[in-house]
């Protein structure tokens, strides 16, 4: 067990990971924006905040690596529970839609913690100093996603 006051490498502890998404989800703009990104450009949110947090530059290979695991986990899972709580969304079915949109909570969190043990196996880069580009980052994996939005979103996201 760790001793009080040990902390994890930021880029292995998924509770720092999951307290950043947590706290950007919370924000009503981003997760506006986030849902927007969602519906229309089809972009992974959880990817994209996996992407905004990652504390380690990765290369193209590696993020089309990461962007694979995202992709097998939202057609294997997540994307099915979300088409099931969109279909329930009625007054008459509240009780089951929360308990859906709970299953589904809990589906995206298990997606986090399989990019992060992904992006744990994946090799080093060679220059660790490089600088994190978010901007950059979320082209490379959102190519539909238009520049405008990626520079809007940044800024409500505080990463301007």
């Amino acid at each position: 067990m760790p001793e009080p006051g040990d902390t994890a490498e930021p880029a292995t502890d998924f509770n720092a990971f999951w307290a950043f998404a947590s706290a950007l989800w919370a924000d009503p703009a981003a997760r506006g924006r986030l849902m927007h990104w969602q519906d229309s450009f089809d972009v992974d949110v959880m990817l994209a905040l996996f992407a905004l947090w990652y504390p380690h530059p990765l290369g193209a290979l590696q993020w089309r690596a990461l962007r694979q695991t995202a992709r097998q986990e939202a057609t294997s899972r997540t994307a099915r529970i979300r088409a099931l709580r969109r279909r329930l969304h009625t007054p008459d079915r509240n009780p089951l839609y929360r308990a859906v949109l709970g299953l589904e909570l809990q589906s995206e969190r298990l997606a986090g913690l399989q990019l992060l043990a992904h992006a744990g196996r994946l090799p080093g880069p060679a220059h660790r100093a490089a600088v994190i580009n978010s901007k950059r980052r979320l082209h490379s994996l959102f190519p539909d996603l238009p520049a405008a939005e990626i520079r809007d979103g940044l800024r409500e996201f505080s990463f301007a």
